[in-house]
């Protein structure tokens, strides 16, 4: 009975939809009708989809225009352009495609560079991360991380996934999501389960710092032996820890993956 109430409700939601659309949908026939009829045949009149274009509201108009780009010839997108948009509006919008297209490019150029001395070092300094760089943790139980490795981000036995993001502040990171058994994998044990994870758990938002625990020797501590220490530098398959607040905490996971943006940088490459 829920099921069949949640389906009438879709229905009763998908028509009402409809009939807010319904005003418009000549008007959508007739562009559709155009740019298929220019973007289909040659000896279509540039005219037709002029005409067809004048009648969308300005703000969609980039939208539409990129859609014929994607499917015609620059020949003949440049065709269009010219005489359904005046020179200032042309120049706007070429120049908005063309920063955000930069900004893409540089995004992406920066994060292989990244990816790419991690992989060559085998190391990965968190101090180092620019602003607002995002990347993404993987963590595994210590018999599952040398397998984890090759596979990267496609291994079904990650026990925990953080993802952050670094700050202006060198060596701290924003906590966006600390995730348990994300793959939903078969790995679970009484060495690191649902009660365990909930006991180091980064609260989303929270600023930490990502690592590894070294013993170090201060100045207050050289008479009495040297203290522990985190170094901001993460290495593929060992042990992740954290400092949180000030306070220092070793880790019962390894790192297994580490995506920045989107490059799996250990994962092995066919």
């Amino acid at each position: 009975m829920a099921r069949r109430d949640k389906d009438a409700d879709d229905l009763e939601a998908l028509a009402a939809e409809i009939e807010t659309v319904r005003p418009y949908l000549d008007l959508a026939q007739e562009i559709r009708d155009a740019v298929e009829l220019f973007a289909t045949d040659d000896a279509a009149e540039v005219e037709s989809l002029v005409a067809a274009l004048d009648s969308i509201p300005a703000r969609e108009r980039g939208d539409v225009a990129r859609s014929i780009f994607d499917r015609l010839s620059p020949d003949r997108q440049w065709a269009v352009i010219e005489r359904a948009f005046g020179d200032d509006e042309i120049r706007d919008y070429l120049e908005r495609d063309r920063s955000a297209r930069l900004a893409e490019l540089r995004s992406t150029a920066r994060q292989q560079a990244i990816a790419r001395q991690a992989r060559v070092e085998r190391r990965l300094d968190t101090g180092a991360l620019p602003d607002a760089q995002e990347v993404t943790l993987g963590l595994f139980l210590p018999a599952d991380v040398r397998a984890a490795l090759d596979r990267g981000v496609a291994s079904q036995v990650c026990a925990r996934q953080i993802v952050l993001r670094a700050t202006a502040v060198q060596g701290e990171l924003q906590v966006i999501g600390d995730t348990f058994n994300p793959r939903r994998g078969l790995f679970v044990t009484a060495a690191y389960d649902q009660r365990v994870f909930a006991t180091e758990q980064l609260m989303s938002h929270a600023v930490v710092r990502i690592g590894s625990l070294t013993e170090t020797e201060t100045e207050t501590e050289t008479a009495t032996g040297s203290g522990p220490a985190l170094e901001p530098v993460l290495y593929p398959g060992a042990r992740v820890d954290v400092e949180v607040d000030g306070v220092l905490a070793e880790g019962r996971l390894h790192l297994g993956f580490v995506l920045i943006g989107d490059e799996d940088v250990y994962a092995v490459r066919n």
